[in-house]
């Protein structure tokens, strides 16, 4: 009796899982026996069954919450886009102080056409960078969409 209540014990705390239908032989008339075998059984299955699912409500909860912070990073970088729109200034244009001599008039056109090249050059300049940035945040923005499509595509698969 004692042997075959050892074999009961192994079988019930091995890692497989015990099929339903399984009652270990123990003796004819030990319907006892049987029955506590059987409820040890059940318990073990249900504390099983109610581990696993605790695993995986957590790790679930960690996949969400891990989702959840990327997707606000993806928002609060668009939004920082869109705050850091630059405005152009209308600048007032240089009007030279006219002088009474033509020499000094040449002089003073001179030194107006060599401002506004300056100015054009450096606007020009301005434009380019300007230009780089927007389309910097354009790619950023489709870069964090794609991201986005990437990450609610994998948690769909899950």
């Amino acid at each position: 009796m004692n042997d075959i209540s050892q074999k009961a014990e192994i079988l019930l705390s091995s890692s497989k899982p015990v099929p339903k239908t399984y009652v270990p032989k123990l003796g004819k008339g030990d319907v006892k026996d049987k029955f506590e075998a059987m409820q040890r059984a059940r318990e073990e299955r249900n504390q099983r069954r109610s581990r696993d699912e605790k695993q995986r409500r957590k790790e679930q909860y960690i996949r969400e919450r891990e989702w959840n912070r990327r997707k606000q990073e993806i928002k609060e970088m668009l939004a920082s886009d869109d705050e850091e729109e630059v405005s152009s200034k209308v600048e007032k244009a240089y009007v030279p102080k006219l002088t009474g001599t033509v020499k000094g008039r040449f002089a003073e056109m001179e030194k107006q056409r060599q401002e506004e090249q300056r100015k054009r050059t450096e606007e020009e300049r301005r434009r380019r960078i300007e230009q780089d940035m927007l389309e910097k945040r354009k790619i950023q923005r489709e870069l964090a969409k794609r991201a986005e499509q990437k990450c609610a595509t994998a948690l769909s698969f899950r």
